[in-house]
């Protein structure tokens, strides 16, 4: 028995396709949501900061206006780091499908030979 390069390329490659459709959709729409909802926080701060201090419609003065802009840079930062976490995760989905397919044809050789199968490596990203 050998391994049909062919059948395993297509094997990994729509593996890897279906993962990043359907990650990447969700990403999306998750980036929609937050960026939306940062660009309304900081139209507001900015039709906000334009009234003069301690009127209606304008902040009480400096200090508020300064806390709500580190709001804003908070919930941008974390935006970032959900996106990144969000990256890592679809990179170990792709490393898993990737060595989980390629350790399946290697397998279905060896096995009926040796008798076990060879073990299929951890995630290393």
């Amino acid at each position: 028995m050998t391994i049909d390069i062919q059948d395993l390329t297509k094997t990994i490659v729509g593996s890897l396709t279906g993962l990043v459709e359907g990650d990447i959709t969700d990403y999306v729409d998750f980036a929609e949501k937050q960026t939306k909802a940062l660009a309304k926080q900081a139209a507001w701060i900015a039709s906000t900061a334009v009234v003069p201090f301690g009127t209606e419609g304008g902040f009480d003065d400096r200090e508020e206006l300064d806390w709500f802009l580190e709001n804003l840079e908070k919930m941008s930062s974390n935006f970032v780091k959900t996106i990144i976490a969000l990256t890592i995760i679809t990179l170990e989905k792709a490393w898993n499908a990737i060595v989980g397919a390629i350790w399946s044809a290697i397998n279905g050789v060896v096995q009926p030979v040796l008798g076990v199968a060879l073990p299929v490596p951890g995630a290393r990203i």
